[in-house]
């Protein structure tokens, strides 16, 4: 069973129920909509599908304080070309970022391809000069390196777009170029408790504030694109890696995305690359691989998350855990490096959490043990947000007895062929008490022992 968990971003090309079918029978495990590219209604509709084939995590991904280029036609661009840019112009910023701008500013285009200088400014106008050539298409992406615009964290449109999945009771919220711990607090304020907010680290100060960014956020998004276009792109891997073992530690959702496996836009197969990048996301113990245009609006959507799932598959058997603990914030947390102990002396074949909130299984999950967690829940919520975690089969089990809880578990994971007669499980949960995050428990039993008794 693969334990790295496949995100798949819908688009024009795999919003349709048997395409969907075809990518959760390759590998994905949750669904992406990106609110870039959805409106209001069309999100709601892209969830009502998805729900009609399988009830499976779904992640909005927010528009954020992103900046785009708009024009009615494609417009070639020449080194050494003078371009103005304003609202009258025959191109444009999508928000009115002028006067945030001066002399000497670099503006950067569809990933930094395109290059361009701040010459002039003045009356809700840029004059930019062009170091670089290459096309500008209507909508095209804009960084601006360095720069603060002064944009709020949500468009109005997200605004929209969170109210309609708030009502419909989604169960993560990506939050795109996340800054700060005020971005977090403000989105929280909107979406509650019981949907998950996963912070996306695409900027300089996103980087800069992480630590305390992840004390507030339930995961964290390597975005890599427009990650790599704000900072040198060669000391993306160093921080990928460093953010991720932050992630682990803390025992937070980490995911891995942008051009995992971008050349299947077009190509039916993987750069030798690509292979390699997906592989050392998952050395690098994050729990989920993400796929952007490549289901979105790529040529083999199937095919792709065909190829995370064989890559994942190959390289789960040498992962390590990077985890180190030295004193224990929680009993839950003492609890955990017990199991990952008791796992390297005991033959175990499957960890069984008992958990209300997911917390305990979530910190079992940061050691990337070879060893299959499931984890059973009276909660749904809970259950499709664990579904994003490393090595977690999430079991919703609403009616559980308060009495004999590891036989009536058991009795259910035997109906559902979970567990087999010849497994070593370890059991662990709670007892005597009602809060989260609570464990204080671990019992092993043989799987045949406890099927005499039921």
């Amino acid at each position: 069973m693969r334990k790295t968990k496949i995100l798949a971003t819908l688009g024009p090309v795999s919003s349709d129920v048997k395409t969907i079918r075809s990518l959760l029978a390759a590998g994905m495990n949750a669904i992406r909509i990106n609110a870039s590219h959805a409106s209001a209604d069309e999100f709601v509709e892209k969830v009502n599908i998805v729900r009609k084939v399988k009830d499976i995590p779904i992640v909005l991904d927010t528009q954020g304080p992103e900046v785009r280029l708009l024009c009615r036609s494609r417009i070639g661009v020449k080194k050494g070309t003078e371009i103005t840019l304003g609202k009258k112009s025959e191109i444009k910023f999508n928000k009115n970022i002028y006067r945030h701008l001066k002399k000497n500013d670099i503006i950067l285009v569809n990933e930094g391809l395109i290059r361009l200088a701040v010459k002039s400014t003045g009356n809700d106008q840029v004059t930019l000069l062009s170091m670089s050539e290459g096309d500008i298409s209507n909508r095209a992406r804009v960084n601006i390196p360095d720069v603060a615009l002064g944009l709020d964290i949500l468009t109005n449109e997200d605004r929209a777009m969170i109210k309609k999945a708030s009502s419909m009771k989604i169960d993560y919220i990506a939050l795109s170029y996340t800054r700060n711990t005020d971005d977090i607090r403000k989105v929280r304020r909107l979406i509650g408790k019981d949907i998950g907010l996963i912070a996306k680290i695409e900027t300089p100060i996103g980087i800069k504030n992480f630590d305390s960014i992840l004390e507030e956020a339930d995961g964290i998004m390597v975005a890599r694109g427009d990650l790599g276009v704000e900072i040198p792109s060669e000391r993306v891997p160093l921080i990928q890696k460093e953010l991720v073992m932050k992630c682990n530690q803390a025992g937070k959702l980490v995911i891995i995305a942008t051009q995992m496996l971008q050349s299947m836009i077009e190509n039916s197969t993987p750069t030798r690359a690509e292979t390699s990048d997906v592989a050392n996301a998952i050395l690098d113990g994050c729990d989920v691989i993400m796929l952007s245009a490549e289901t979105a609006i790529g040529k083999y959507p199937v095919k792709a998350v065909r190829e995370m799932h064989k890559i994942a598959l190959e390289t789960e058997s040498i992962v390590e855990t990077k985890v180190l603990i030295d004193n224990c914030r929680t009993v839950s947390e003492g609890i955990s490096k017990c199991i990952h102990n008791i796992t390297n002396m005991l033959p175990v074949t499957k960890i069984i959490t008992l958990t209300r909130s997911g917390y305990t299984a979530r910190i079992i999950s940061r050691f990337k043990l070879n060893i299959p967690i499931i984890a059973i829940t009276k909660e749904d919520s809970v259950r499709k947000k664990l579904e994003l975690h490393y090595g977690v089969t999430p079991v919703a089990y609403p009616d559980m007895p308060s009495e004999k809880k590891t036989l009536n578990c058991s009795r259910l994971l035997f109906k559902k062929k979970l567990i087999n007669r010849d497994d070593l499980l370890l059991f662990t949960a709670g007892v005597f008490s009602t809060e989260s995050g609570s464990t204080n428990l671990i019992e092993i039993h043989k799987a045949r022992d406890l099927e005499r008794m039921l």
